[in-house]
């Protein structure tokens, strides 16, 4: 697996831009991701607004894509807005969506600053290439901020498992299968992972028992 840091600029990204309240931001930074998959894309996000803030709320409410905003903390000085923000997804945009069938894994945290927005993506060297030729085809002129191996250091549980195992478990907690009640099951996400449900659920447990067995020191 790779990770994969890269860096959009220039008129295309600002074209996209455009009348969205990303663009009336000084700058916005997800600290949190709690949800993306093809239906809705939730995080805690830092804003900092360009205008009043009123103005951005009322941007970002306005905005058909916006399912829900709510402010979480105001910093000091007022600079700055801890916000929690939900979003339906759109498929396509920019480097593509990270949750699709085959797709890498976006990760966190997301950055945009000084007119240009840093993604971060988990996945094969295919899945990376294919990014950056999305990013080409789109017209959009980017920047790889980073591109290394995405190995997971011993003293981190995940560490323990598969490469299997750890896309199974990943995509399982993102996609909400933990959540109760379940918001897929595992037919569900063997479909996006073209596997059965039932290697699945046999993926998972083989995750589970690993992990349990490294926090109580039974391995």
């Amino acid at each position: 697996m790779r990770r994969l840091v890269v860096e959009l600029y220039g008129k295309e990204l600002q074209r996209r831009l455009e009348g969205t309240p990303f663009a009336m931001l000084e700058s916005a930074e997800l600290i949190h991701m709690l949800r993306n998959d093809q239906n809705e894309h939730t995080g805690i996000w830092k804003l900092a607004p360009r205008l009043p803030w009123p103005e951005v709320e009322a941007c970002f409410k306005r905005d058909p894509l916006t399912l829900e905003l709510q402010v979480l903390e105001r910093e000091g000085g007022g600079g700055a807005f801890l916000v929690l923000i939900r979003r339906k997804s759109r498929p396509g945009l920019l480097l593509g969506h990270g949750s699709r069938p085959g797709s890498a894994y976006l990760e966190g945290p997301i950055g945009l600053k000084d007119g240009r927005l840093r993604f971060s993506f988990v996945g094969s060297q295919k899945q990376v290439k294919l990014i950056l030729e999305g990013a080409e085809k789109r017209g959009l002129r980017y920047k790889v901020v980073s591109l290394t191996d995405a190995d997971f250091a011993e003293d981190s549980l995940l560490h323990l498992l598969t490469e299997k195992q750890r896309k199974v478990l990943v995509l399982a907690y993102r996609l909400g299968y933990f959540d109760v009640p379940k918001k897929v099951n595992s037919d569900e996400l063997g479909e996006r992972l073209h596997l059965t449900g039932s290697t699945v659920v046999e993926h998972l447990g083989k995750a589970e028992q690993r992990l349990l067995e490294g926090i109580l020191g039974e391995g």
